[in-house]
């Protein structure tokens, strides 16, 4: 395990006039910010900014913001007495992961590379894909140096200058393995001009690959487009998700009403809350204000909506004279909806500690992420079985007048969701208990 962080800065007294600076901003975020909370998040405990030269304002900025926990800045001039044998600061004894300039990488990344097992005997240059590495010149992005490495690196970009120089001669030295670090884990950051293009691919990363077409190619863009102007406001993400819910209940009680015109509006404004529920994870993402209460909120204020607009269709059909029949549809599907939700929160949530919930429904990111073979692809089904395209299925038979066809689609597609989840909860702890 890696707790210990380097984060190597250029010289600021040298820079071009497009230089970025560690003070530039990037997704709502000064890139300094981004690249340490990065670290912070991926488990670094204590760390040193370090620059070759003075960055005005760079120090400051690092001591008013409370969030920066582990990290203090050094000048070259002061690093060589903190960067001494037996310093609170760094040892023989515990490696470290040293973060280069120009690059923002992805925190998952930093995380799983943090938490590796086996003690470091080399350094490992991690370099980028050509595809990334064509756009410009310099150092690579990160590197794991053993503790009795690390001062050695501070001492040859100290006496040689230029970082890409004291990495050759470094290597001269010190055993070097190279890795190559995916091409979707790493943003370049070079120049002032490259920013537009790093946030466009920040934004890009905020998109889940097992999301519906309907989601990435629709909804996400109108929530990144709506993220994008909150990220300087100072709403927070769990206001964002109170407000998805509150409309997205309102909604559903239109449903309950006599004329077409508001089952439309409800079926309108169902959708818009889908879209906002998909800001306040954006936002939280983006800021790193990711919360386990974030987290209850957002799952549980989704099922509620759900639960609602279940049970106003079905019992709103009643009401207007087409039978008892679809009130007990829609209490059918709400109880199909109540048992995969009670299913998931026992699963996930309970199950998951006091660490911040990261969803990759219905199933924890971590588990997704280990899945394999039959188990992958069954977890892949039964998300794709949980996604929020039926909000477009009832915006479309509110307009023609059919929402008597979803109540019948919703209470067959809730059980049959909830009996998929409890299968795939048994199969999953048979695997678990089998190995």
């Amino acid at each position: 395990m890696i707790k210990k962080a380097l984060v190597l800065l250029p010289p600021g007294t040298e820079r071009t006039d497009d230089a970025v600076s560690p003070l530039s901003q990037l997704g709502g975020l000064t890139l300094i910010q981004r690249t340490l909370y990065s670290l912070q998040w991926a488990g670094i405990e204590e760390g040193v900014v370090l620059s070759q030269g003075e960055w005005p304002g760079l120090a400051h900025h690092l001591r008013k913001d409370s969030k920066i926990k582990a990290f203090s800045w050094l000048s070259t001039r002061a690093s060589r007495e903190y960067f001494t044998e037996g310093n609170a600061g760094f040892s023989a004894q515990e490696d470290c992961i040293v973060q280069f300039p120009s690059w923002i990488v992805d925190r998952k990344v930093l995380k799983d590379l943090c938490t590796r097992e086996e003690p470091l005997n080399e350094i490992v240059l991690f370099e980028p894909p050509s595809s990334v590495s064509e756009k410009g010149r310099g150092s690579p992005p990160l590197a794991l140096v053993p503790g009795t490495s690390a001062h050695n690196l501070i001492q040859a970009w100290e006496d040689s200058g230029p970082l890409e120089e004291g990495i050759r001669r470094l290597q001269q030295s010190v055993p070097v393995r190279r890795e190559q670090l995916p091409e979707e884990a790493l943003i370049r950051v070079d120049q002032e001009s490259d920013l537009p293009g790093a946030e466009r691919q920040l934004f890009q990363g905020l998109i889940k690959p097992t999301e519906s077409f309907l989601s990435q190619k629709f909804e996400r863009k109108v929530s990144l487009s709506i993220t994008r102007q909150l990220l300087h406001t100072r709403i927070t993400p769990n206001q964002i998700s109170i407000a998805s819910i509150l409309v997205g209940v309102f909604s559903t009680l239109l449903f309950l009403g006599e004329s077409q015109i508001l089952h439309v509006l409800g079926g309108g404004l169902l959708l818009l809350s889908s879209i906002v529920d998909g800001c306040d994870g954006e936002l939280a993402r983006l800021r790193f204000q990711e919360s386990r209460w974030g987290s209850w909120l957002d799952f549980i204020g989704d099922n509620v909506v759900h639960l609602s607009v279940f049970l106003c269709i079905g019992f709103g059909l009643t009401l207007r004279g087409e039978g008892t029949v679809y009130a007990w549809l829609g209490c059918l599907a709400a109880l199909g909806n109540l048992g995969a939700a009670s299913a998931v929160f026992f699963r996930v949530f309970l199950k998951g500690g006091d660490s911040v919930i990261t969803f990759a429904t219905p199933v924890r990111l971590e588990e997704m992420n280990r899945a394999t073979g039959w188990l992958k692809r069954r977890i892949e089904f039964v998300d794709k079985l949980s996604n929020r395209d039926f909000f477009y299925l009832i915006l479309v038979l509110a307009a023609f007048g059919q929402l008597w066809i979803f109540a019948w689609i919703a209470s067959i597609g809730a059980v049959f969701y909830f009996l998929n989840l409890v299968y795939l909860y048994y199969r999953m702890r048979s695997v678990q208990e089998g190995s």
